[in-house]
Formats: C-alpha cells, sequence, structure tokens
C-alpha cells in the first residue's frame, strides 16, 4: 500500500511542471548550421565503399587459402604418421 502511493506520488510529481519555450529564431539558428556544415562529396564515398569491398574481398581469399593450406597440411602429416601397413595404430 505505501509503494503504491510512493509510484504515484512520483507519477504526479510532473503535474506542475510548465512547458518551456524556446525562442523564435533557434528553428533558424540551428537549419543555418547543418547548411554551413561540409558535405562530403559523393566521390569521396565511392571511394570508401570500394576500398571497404577490397579489404572484405582480399580478407576472404586469405581465409579460404589458409583454410586449404591447413587441410593440405593434415593430410600431409596423416601420410607421414601411417606405417607402411595403413594402420594408424601399432
Amino acid at each position: 500500500m505505501e509503494q503504491d502511493k510512493w509510484i504515484e506520488k512520483v507519477l504526479n510529481s510532473t503535474n506542475g511542471i510548465t512547458e518551456v519555450t524556446p525562442e523564435d529564431t533557434l528553428f533558424l539558428k540551428i537549419k543555418q548550421r547543418i547548411r554551413e556544415q561540409e558535405t562530403v562529396s559523393l566521390k569521396t564515398v565511392w571511394l570508401v565503399a570500394a576500398s571497404i569491398a577490397v579489404l572484405v574481398i582480399l580478407n576472404i581469399s586469405i581465409l579460404n587459402s589458409k583454410s586449404k593450406s591447413t587441410k593440405d597440411a593434415t593430410a600431409v602429416y596423416l601420410e607421414s604418421t601411417m606405417s607402411q601397413s595403413n594402420q594408424l595404430y601399432q
């Protein structure tokens, strides 16, 4: 019961707050600052996208080549550990 009263008190604590009104010119100042900011050229965006694509392709190709070499090394090791009778365990 006491907890319910506390919850109601907290919820009703904002009832007396008055809304603040901003300056009339504030919105215009914000829009002007946004317009003044430098924009990135489309050429730069494409160059960044292309370089990211190249890096992703290089990483994938390196990962693929490493997995192939690991499989080959495993096969070579397995062949070298097998005896002449093709038995893994003696």
